[in-house]
């Protein structure tokens, strides 16, 4: 019987164990919305307050908006162009026809030999047909031709970096606005809860159940509050208008963005568009210095050139020459070998200002990192601090008609709610903004908002 109990109980203990197990490994989650929220999923805790809109509408918005900024147009324009001048050095490898008719009339002659040969020279009518082919030419085509590769990745790579600064800009014009508008209807909405309370303080002390020195603490508050109010009016009709030049539409009530932040960490592996333009240029300039050393070396090719004398004869001459053209500089005093020295001096210089750009890159990103990872370890304190201070309003208002009501920090409450407000979503917007700003660093910021520079 003893051991039957001893082996019930050891059943049950290893059940108990097993379920443990299973509940810490898999939590019950009532809230799976709060998980999310806790990761980072941007402005998400304010949906009490105001309407959001989810990641993809929001993007929608952002990459129609772009694609018609002068500042895009102009960019993909510049890219056009550089592809077409890389086809132009390209096709300088190929030959050369050409077709030249001259037709030379004698206007007036002064000539005393009656046996000269300038006497009797009629006029010509002459036609030539050339064809020329370059074979050696020091290098000069196949480096403009690399100069012209480098030259267009140049333009692409700032096409692209001007897409992605278009969006940061207008992500940023974006949360800007409806934080001034959500914070000014909020100032609104807590100065009309408080107007009524005015005119009860003012009987409560003309009851004497009130200290006259609360009234004007609370006119003090109050008109504190009402200038606040004032100074958010102002800069929401500032940024509407801003929102409204750039995105070329109404402001009517839009909304919050819900999009999910991931911790962020440094990547090295990626550069910035600035540096990988830097490496460009150097390439570039590497060969602009074999462009000048072409210069000072031989060249050479084919031309053959096909003539046809007097076609407004019955019976014209006709002659066909070609062979071997060859040329070659053979003393400059030294001005050759010192511009492809300062040719060569300034294609280092570019090589080191890669570094430059690396440094910088490093550094912006590891600010923008800092930044996002405090906006998200600080945005569920400042938020409950908003919540607290909203229910110590609540509970003050509830006191009205008590002895302990505080005139004074019912205003002043509203006044800590409404910055605390501002608090959050200027944190909201770092963490969001920074989290953008950081795809933008790292290159991938057109490719999370799907937009395909180059095309519309």
């Amino acid at each position: 019987m003893l051991k039957l109990c001893k082996h019930i109980l050891y059943s049950f203990f290893t059940i108990f164990f097993l379920l443990s197990s299973l509940i810490q490994a898999n939590p019950i989650n009532n809230d799976p919305k709060e998980d999310v929220e806790s990761l980072g999923l941007s402005f998400s805790k304010l949906r009490s307050i105001t309407s959001t809109i989810n990641e993809l509408e929001y993007f929608n918005f952002i990459r129609m908006s772009v694609l018609d900024q002068p500042e895009y147009l102009y960019a993909n324009s510049n890219v056009t162009e550089k592809n077409q001048i890389l086809k132009f050095q390209e096709r300088k490898r190929f030959p050369e026809l050409s077709l030249r008719i001259i037709n030379d009339r004698v206007i007036d002659r002064d000539v005393d030999d009656i046996n000269s040969l300038r006497k009797r020279q009629d006029d010509s009518f002459d036609a030539s047909v050339e064809f020329s082919q370059p074979i050696y030419t020091g290098g000069l085509i196949n480096a403009e031709i690399r100069r012209s590769i480098s030259e267009r990745s140049i333009s692409e790579v700032e096409r692209d970096s001007t897409m992605s600064s278009l969006i940061l800009d207008a992500n940023r014009i974006y949360l800007t606005t409806v934080k001034s508008d959500l914070l000014y209807k909020f100032g609104i909405k807590t100065m009309e809860e408080i107007d009524p309370f005015l005119k009860k303080v003012k009987e409560r002390v003309k009851l004497g159940i009130s200290d006259p020195i609360e009234l004007a603490l609370f006119s003090i508050k109050y008109n504190e509050l009402k200038s606040k109010i004032q100074v958010l009016s102002t800069e929401r009709s500032r940024d509407i208008g801003i929102f409204e030049y750039f995105f070329g539409k109404k402001f009517d009530n839009y909304s919050l963005p819900e999009v999910f932040v991931p911790n962020l960490f440094l990547n090295t592996t990626k550069e910035a568009y600035e540096v990988e333009a830097s490496r460009l240029d150097y390439k570039m300039k590497v060969e602009d210095t074999k462009i000048i050393r072409s210069e000072y070396m031989p060249k050479f090719g084919l031309n053959t050139r096909y003539t046809a004398y007097d076609l407004d004869e019955e019976q014209s001459d006709r002659d066909i020459r070609g062979g071997i053209y060859f040329s070659m500089p053979i003393f400059s005093f030294g001005r050759g070998s010192a511009q492809i020295s300062a040719s060569k001096a300034k294609a280092q210089a570019t090589k080191m200002s890669i570094g430059i750009k690396k440094k910088d890159d490093e550094t912006t990103e590891t600010e923008i990192v800092n930044v996002v990872k405090s906006s998200i370890n600080t945005r569920t304190d400042i938020y409950l601090s908003f919540l607290d201070t909203q229910n110590q309003r609540r509970i003050i208002r509830n006191r009205i008609d008590s002895t302990n009501f505080s005139a004074e920090t019912f205003v002043d409450s509203g006044i800590k709610e409404l910055l605390l407000l501002e608090r959050f979503l200027d944190t909201e917007i770092n963490m969001l903004h920074g989290y953008l700003m950081f795809l933008h660093q790292n290159r991938g910021l057109t490719s999370f908002v799907r937009v395909m520079p180059g095309k519309k």
